[in-house]
């Protein structure tokens, strides 16, 4: 998919949840979000489309590939929000712990249904938590702590 495809799918994916009403997040589950964060280089606010993870109460987000650009601004500049058709919620973005990241990771994997989505992790739904907390350093999980 080249870059102008993917800006516009993430456009139209954007709009689509927040003008809809929000899918529920149930823990365990994961719905559909946008993260406003702020660009590491531009400085202006970017809007990305994201699977928001509920685990123990919390929230997180989870990436199989620690260059995409939602995670290297969320690593330079940490405060952000999670936005939907009911509002938006102001955050902080921190890694989390393999203690906390590794169960997400399978939580997140068990939930997602989109094929493409799950081909991009280097492991599968049915994955142990030590295979996973074997990837770590390539799949990354942000806590998304209330500000």
């Amino acid at each position: 998919m080249t870059a102008p495809d993917l800006a516009a799918m993430n456009a139209a994916m954007t709009a689509r949840i927040l003008d809809e009403p929000a899918q529920p997040l149930a823990e365990g589950g994961y719905a559909l979000r946008v993260l406003r964060s702020t660009g590491r280089r531009t400085g202006r606010v970017r809007e990305t489309p994201l699977g928001v993870v509920r685990l123990g109460g919390r929230s997180y987000l989870v990436s199989p590939d620690p260059m995409r650009a939602w995670v290297r601004n969320l690593d330079a500049g940490p405060a952000a929000e999670i936005a939907s058709a009911d509002g938006t919620e102001a955050v902080t973005a921190l890694r989390a712990p393999a203690s906390e990241a590794a169960p997400c990771v399978s939580a997140y994997l068990r939930a997602v249904r989109v094929p493409w989505a799950l081909r991009a992790f280097p492991v599968g739904p049915d994955a142990s938590l030590a295979e996973i907390t074997a990837h770590l350093g390539t799949i990354v999980v942000f806590r998304l702590d209330p500000r």
